[in-house]
């Protein structure tokens, strides 16, 4: 067994909003995953992983790898306190990111980056617990993941739903290596079984966080040019291309007939269904695997 990501790392800082009434928004901040999430990027230490180093994580996984807990063990203990952090957030009930969407395209996205970072480390900590026997520790490791990869992806941009994609999967492939090689009793399976039905039927709810970026364009153009017009056609072609893979040519034509610079801001339709699809795939093969 062996298991290495990639961790990019950029601060941010969230302001939460003022309101009126003091004591009903402490009640509100204190129930807010993503404020417990801030705290564990700041505790991560030394969390910069190198793609090599990404590269393993993803052999190990893919199972054509031997996990090597000497490396990583103390990458591991460094960050308990903020995997700890993690793991109490994912129990409460909502995860609000602060994001404004009226700043269009300058709608911040470290956030994401700092969550792929804390993801990854989540998924070591998997590995980690696997060798030392504990099987109960990493399918808790494994529940708390998954729900923090989807409170990724809620409210975000296309950028962090490809982020989540990647913990999700990262996630569900530690599921499936551990099947393989520790085993789980039935009470554990269903545990597991339980948190991956709480995803969306696609994993993500991609429709949304495409249709956030792409209207998020808008405020570059002037409402009713030919520029406006043919975004907002692409929006609408590129969300019916989500949900029927079979109009991606037309959707592609709309983007290439589109004025400039729309064709070049776009993202790559392609790329995402890719991503959509290859999340699909990992959701059925895992869910086989546990039933």
């Amino acid at each position: 067994m062996k298991t290495s990501p990639a961790i990019p790392l950029i601060f941010l800082l969230l302001i939460p909003p003022l309101g009126s009434a003091f004591p009903q928004r402490s009640a509100s901040i204190g129930d807010n995953a993503a404020l417990r999430y801030w705290a564990a990027f700041a505790q991560m230490q030394d969390s910069a992983v190198s793609d090599q180093q990404a590269k393993e994580l993803n052999t190990i996984l893919d199972g054509t790898a031997p996990y090597d807990d000497s490396k990583y063990k103390d990458l591991v203990d460094e960050n308990k306190p903020a995997l700890q952090t993690l793991h109490r957030a994912t129990a409460l009930p909502k995860c609000d990111w602060g994001l404004d969407y009226q700043l269009g395209e300058d709608v911040p996205v470290e956030y994401a980056r700092k969550a792929l970072a804390l993801g990854r480390l989540n998924v070591l900590y998997v590995f980690h617990l696997l060798i030392a026997g504990d099987r109960e520790g990493a399918v808790r490791t494994l529940v708390a993941g998954i729900r923090f990869s989807q409170d990724v992806a809620n409210g975000g941009s296309l950028f962090a739903t490809l982020a989540a994609k990647s913990l999700i999967v990262s996630h569900l492939r530690a599921v499936a290596f551990a099947l393989h090689t520790a085993g789980f009793s039935a009470a554990q399976r269903s545990v597991l079984q339980k948190a991956i039905a709480r995803l969306e039927p696609n994993g993500l709810d991609w429709q949304s966080a495409t249709k956030r970026d792409l209207e998020s364009l808008s405020g570059r153009y002037s409402e009713g040019s030919a520029t406006s017009v043919a975004l907002m056609q692409i929006v609408s072609s590129y969300l019916s291309a989500l949900s029927a893979p079979s109009e991606l040519p037309s959707l592609k034509r709309v983007i290439e007939n589109a004025p400039q610079p729309l064709p070049h801001i776009i993202p790559n339709p392609a790329r995402v269904l890719e991503e959509k699809q290859d999340l699909t795939d990992k959701l059925m093969q895992v869910r086989s695997l546990l039933q």
